[in-house]
């Protein structure tokens, strides 16, 4: 096997890297401590990897994709080999290793390495490398690095056009026409790349997460009660789900199955980076059976047309990507987002006109109720609305996504 890791040495050594949109978010490998890059399928993890060779220099790493054909059959016993190897190679300080997940007992090489003083990257399969696997595999010595698909900002950067908050008329309009593309599509970069193909690669994605991530990691036997408690989440996308309705609505068809196993039907998909959800705003523990709001991890996954609700969910995206666990807030009326400073309410609308009367009134509801500064994002509205006594900031959600509130 030695032989093998110095062929994939000297491949890196002397291949090239492809072109690629260079990612806002960046990866600091640190001593002691392995940087594990999870999150959807598809969002460039690999890419990321080479990105950070290129950023650190490509003398001072090594990339290895333990993918490759060549590596099948590695087993414990060559980690000696792997060793010599890198010595060989003149010690690479940072080591990016890709699909990681094809080791046996991964985390003991990853841990050994670290005891090693190498500086560590992995990432891998959404069904084997999650939130889930990386703790118990890596025992507290890691830090998580949550990639998603590209951001609005990387989705201009891949278009060539630039992100400028004092744009004219005419750069306005182009950001416009990018926002109303990458809302209807999607920021997953092959899809970016290859829009022509778009729809079937979103499907291929879908179906992915719902086989590998979903029924064959959890072994599911009755994958066609998942694939129809599947779908009942895609129809509620942007809007509120409730297990009790789902346990009720698959009764009605004859497919009997507890709350609790649906519950961790829902569980599934979140940690396999499918959906988002979002709970309710309110005192007290949630529990997983409370209704929650349902949003995917990428806005191209919603029906086209659906602007109101593909809005919603770039901004939930977004604020998933900037660290921020939002709640909804529901009362006599509804509010999309609560977090820790704003009341976030999501309109399609360009002039004040166009915000619908009962969407201020829930705004102004929550408000009072939570103490947060009102904001409402609009397509392409600024300005301030005032309400009741209530001011009420409005910004355009191209604005909002690249330069935050």
């Amino acid at each position: 096997m030695e032989k093998v890791f110095m062929e994939l040495v000297a491949e890196w050594r002397e291949g090239e890297i492809p072109a690629m949109v260079e990612r806002e978010r960046q990866i600091t490998p640190i001593r002691g401590v392995a940087i594990a890059v999870v999150g959807p399928r598809r969002a460039g993890k690999t890419y990321l990897l080479f990105q950070t060779a290129l950023r650190l220099g490509r003398e001072n790493t090594l990339y290895i994709n333990f993918e490759d054909v060549r590596l099948v059959g590695l087993k414990p016993e060559h980690f000696s080999d792997f060793l010599k190897a890198l010595a060989e190679a003149g010690n690479p300080s940072v080591l990016l290793l890709d699909e990681i997940q094809n080791v046996p007992h991964w985390g003991r090489w990853v841990r050994s390495l670290l005891d090693k003083g190498y500086m560590v990257v992995v990432a891998g399969s959404s069904s084997k490398l999650s939130l889930r696997e990386v703790p118990t595999e890596l025992r507290g010595r890691y830090l998580s690095f949550l990639l998603l698909p590209f951001s609005f900002r990387e989705f201009l950067k891949a278009r060539n056009i630039a992100a400028d908050i004092t744009a004219s008329p005419a750069s306005r309009g182009r950001i416009l026409a990018a926002l109303r593309e990458y809302v209807e599509m999607g920021g997953y970069p092959e899809v970016v790349m290859r829009p022509d193909l778009a729809q079937l690669l979103l499907k291929s994605y879908r179906d992915t997460v719902a086989y590998r991530d979903v029924v064959e990691r959890h072994k599911i036997r009755d994958a066609a009660s998942f694939e129809v408690f599947m779908s009942l989440i895609e129809a509620s996308f942007g809007n509120v789900f409730s297990i009790s309705a789902a346990h009720r609505r698959m009764r009605g068809m004859g497919l009997e199955k507890s709350k609790k196993t649906l519950a961790n039907y829902l569980k599934y998909l979140e940690e396999a980076f499918y959906i988002i959800t979002v709970p309710k705003w309110g005192p007290g523990k949630t529990s997983l059976l409370q209704p929650r709001k349902i949003y995917p991890i990428d806005p191209g996954y919603l029906p086209k047309g659906q602007w109101g609700r593909k809005m919603e969910t770039a901004v939930a995206v977004e604020l998933a990507r900037r660290g921020i666990s939002p709640k909804y807030y529901r009362g006599k009326g509804e509010v999309d987002f609560i977090t820790e400073d704003e009341a976030i309410q999501v309109t399609y609308a360009s002039s004040p006109d166009e915000i619908d009367r009962r969407e201020l009134t829930s705004l102004e509801e929550a408000v009072k109720a939570t103490g947060k500064r009102p904001l409402i994002i609009t397509w392409d509205y600024e300005g301030e609305i005032v309400t009741r006594g209530i001011r009420v900031r409005a910004v355009p959600l191209w604005k909002w996504l690249l330069f935050g509130s």
